[in-house]
């Protein structure tokens, strides 16, 4: 910013106050301008960001119910089968008759273990941290939506931690097929990956819940009618 003052002669203090005034007004004038400026560009990038967020989280939102719901759907006949050979095995039911109801319910209905799990989108807080959007965002807005992306973060490395054995639920549905399970393992399998998926349901149920709290009150109340 360069500042010419007017090329007149100053023949009193007087003139010489009034024309430094003037400067200095000018100078004011044009550092608030530039501040004002400045202010509406980073309240515009903010409120580009905010938006572009919620949206996200919105889809992220739906995602989330929609596996949820699918979880808890393939979780509820593996529960059945487990109540229901249980039951047989506890009243002393023939061991032959176990497996031939095991082999039958396997080949007329293949036992799906499930575990859907959403693929949870961060672009849009990705973009705002590398532009800085994210440090013009209220401090309230910014704490709150780094404490969901990063809660995102956290379900998606905890997946592996799933207590599923996978080689053994194979097993077990093959050697269920061929007539050769045996009732009190093929149940434990069972109850293995029934707790799997029960696990992945509460992990996508936490994070339903945290991700209806980082949005706004409407927001979050649209996301859970639309799911």
């Amino acid at each position: 910013m360069h500042i010419v003052p007017p090329r007149v002669s100053l023949h009193s203090l007087k003139e010489f106050g009034a024309h430094y005034l003037m400067i200095v007004l000018s100078i004011l004038t044009a550092l608030g301008l530039e501040a004002a400026i400045e202010n509406m560009h980073h309240h515009h990038a903010a409120e580009a960001a905010r938006r572009a967020i919620e949206l996200e989280l919105r889809v992220n939102l739906a995602e989330v119910q929609k596996n949820s719901r699918a979880n808890a759907q393939s979780l509820q006949p593996i529960n059945a089968l487990a109540e229901e050979l249980t039951r047989k095995i506890e009243s002393g039911e023939p061991r032959p008759q176990l497996v031939a109801a095991i082999a039958q319910r396997v080949k007329a209905s293949p036992i799906n273990i499930g575990l859907y799990f959403p693929s949870l989108r961060h672009e849009a807080w990705d973009v705002a941290v590398a532009n800085q959007a994210a440090s013009y965002l209220e401090p309230a807005d910014l704490a709150r939506y780094a404490s969901i992306y990063a809660e995102q973060r956290d379900v998606t490395t905890a997946l592996p931690t799933l207590f599923l054995d996978a080689p053994r639920f194979v097993d077990a549905m093959t050697d269920a097929r061929m007539g050769a399970a045996d009732p009190r393992d093929f149940v434990r399998v069972l109850n293995q990956a029934a707790a799997a998926v029960g696990s992945m349901r509460n992990r996508l149920d936490d994070l339903q819940q945290g991700l209806a709290r980082a949005l706004a009150p409407g927001a979050a109340a649209s996301g859970a009618a639309a799911g």
